[in-house]
């Protein structure tokens, strides 16, 4: 009786073992077999809960009238889906966040005026039509994609991405707007429009940096189509060229850090139009006004206090040119002679070294080397006039300088120096003309180059020379001198040379230039004081394409006949 009681018990016992062993080996051969149902589920939830993470901080920040101002957040939600991609990258997850990871971009590329981030929103739409089977959010992406290409006027992307919705995806929910847009003029006509209009080039880019405004020249080879905007958060005005690209010696950025601008940020990419950035200074809150002339666009940023009046432009050259007059005092231009006379002072001399290069390299042997090729150049080349301040290792008082110009009855007068400075990473080639010095960097390197001369004028007297200066053709010359020199200097050397620096065009208060009667300015070679900088001056071939560079400079200002602006 008991025994026939415990017969199922232990039946069941043994039924039970037998059950346990047969999943074990059953999840045994399953998992030496490639795979089995626990890790697909396991994969599935954790890639569910990591998207759930993502998802949630995507909305936090569309919803935080904080977060969304600042770029670091959105940078935050980015990583977050893109964790989702590396770690589960054949989920319907990783499908879900390839679409949000191109929402995210291209809401930021929004905000942002950034072309890299609308690069990144275009690249991630276009991942998930390639990469993934075709869903519910893909022709949402070709649309998205779509629309983007539209605001970069490059209509035949726009025009492939909607007709791929309508090829691909017949059911979505997308057709009817594609539809839409594929019968609107702007892609009926557009490609018409397009043969018709030649590239331009943007051939040239300066900047002149003076205490009253910040001007970037643009130089174009023919008449260019452009749109201007302005951003803020951080404040910003971007042209978009539509009809052009950068010549390749353009560098991405140039850095200014005047007050006004911070730096200029140039992009080419295929299918959108041509862009320069200005990232502006905080506290710049006038409008920046823009001009048209001749083969030149003019972009100028003025202090808070410098007014401009606006006009419409009599040029046919560009529908969307605008023409700004400025409100100045006009001079009558110097007559010119007939052989234009150039006096080159090689800055320093004899007992005076001047800046004491990391190589040895003195900087008053460097600039007697390079204005002696200057010379020859000017000579033999163009036919000019030369006179030297200088012609061999002597000591010449600054106050003499300018004078010996202005005895000769001189159009130019050109000073030829070595930068320095403490911090040895410090290196670019920079020119200047007379002024206040509208960046500390410009006052330090003026009182570098002054000596002691600084120190024994008062400062009122100093700002006495800086009111009394001639005239203000002489300034508006002398800064048109700086920008064909500074320009020359930095598309030669950029094509020969890489990693050349270009510090631009500013004004500086240089007593070697203020009693001069004709347009002068003061070049800044590079940095004796730089290692590698200071290895290039003081090699041969370096010094030869310098004096190229400021020859052509002087030469393209003296043949050039357009009005000063």
């Amino acid at each position: 009786m008991g025994f026939g009681n415990q017969m199922p018990f232990a039946v069941s016992i043994l039924l039970r073992q037998k059950w346990l062993w047969s999943v074990f080996f059953f999840g045994l051969v399953t998992a030496l077999a490639g795979g089995t149902a626990w890790a697909k589920l396991d994969t599935t939830v954790y890639s569910q809960k990591l998207y759930s993470v993502a998802k949630k901080e995507y909305q936090d920040l569309l919803h935080s009238k904080k977060k969304i101002k600042y770029r670091k957040y959105w940078v935050q939600a980015i990583h977050r889906f893109q964790s989702v991609l590396e770690k589960y990258p054949k989920t319907q997850e990783s499908y879900k966040s390839v679409f949000t990871l191109g929402r995210l971009y291209h809401q930021l590329g929004k905000r942002s005026g950034r072309s890299a981030d609308i690069d990144e929103a275009l690249s991630y739409y276009h991942r998930l039509a390639k990469e993934f089977p075709a869903d519910w959010l893909t022709d949402d992406a070709l649309y998205f994609a779509g629309e983007l290409y539209l605001e970069r006027h490059a209509y035949e992307e726009a025009r492939s991405s909607f007709q791929k919705i309508l090829d691909q995806y017949p059911k979505g929910d997308f057709v009817p707007k594609a539809r839409q847009q594929l019968s609107e003029s702007v892609l009926q006509d557009r490609r018409k429009v397009n043969d018709q209009q030649a590239t331009v080039i943007l051939k040239d880019l300066t900047f002149i940096s003076g205490a009253k405004e910040t001007r970037v020249v643009l130089e174009v080879d023919g008449p260019v189509q452009y749109s201007k905007k302005r951003l803020g958060n951080p404040d910003r005005v971007y042209f978009d060229f539509q009809n052009a690209r950068w010549d390749e010696h353009i560098p991405d950025n140039i850095s200014v850090d005047d007050g006004r601008v911070q730096q200029l940020r140039m992009t080419d990419t295929k299918g959108a139009p041509s862009r320069l950035v200005l990232d502006l200074d905080e506290e710049t809150k006038q409008k920046v006004a823009v001009r048209v002339v001749q083969n030149q666009l003019i972009i100028v940023v003025p202090d808070q206090n410098k007014k401009f009046v606006a006009v419409k432009t009599k040029a046919a050259k560009s529908a969307a040119a605008v023409q700004v007059a400025e409100q100045t005092t006009s001079s009558k231009p110097q007559t010119a002679q007939a052989t234009p006379v150039v006096v080159l002072d090689a800055g320093h001399g004899g007992k005076d070294y001047g800046a004491k290069g990391t190589h040895g390299l003195l900087e008053k042997d460097l600039n007697l080397k390079i204005s002696k090729m200057v010379r020859e150049i000017l000579q033999n080349r163009y036919n000019y006039k030369v006179l030297m301040t200088r012609n061999d290792d002597t000591f010449i008082e600054l106050k003499d300088r300018g004078k010996i110009a202005n005895q000769h009855d001189a159009d130019l007068f050109v000073s030829i120096h070595a930068n320095a400075a403490r911090r040895k990473s410090a290196k670019g080639i920079e020119t200047y003309y007379l002024g206040a010095g509208s960046t500390e960097q410009a006052r330090e390197t003026a009182e570098r180059e002054n000596g002691e001369l600084v120190h024994s004028v008062p400062d009122d007297v100093v700002q006495g020379i800086l009111a009394s200066m001639i005239t203000a053709t002489k300034m508006n010359d002398s800064a048109r001198l700086a920008g064909f020199v500074q320009k020359s200097l930095h598309k030669t050397m950029s094509k020969k040379f890489s990693n050349i620096n270009d510090l631009g065009v500013k004004e500086g208060p240089f007593f070697v230039l203020h009693d001069t009667n004709m347009p002068s300015i003061l070049v800044e070679v590079g940095f004796v004081t730089n290692h590698k900088e200071g290895g290039q001056l003081k090699s041969s071939k370096y010094q030869k394409w310098l004096a190229e560079s400021i020859a052509q400079g002087i030469h393209d200002f003296l043949k050039e006949k357009a009005p000063s602006i």
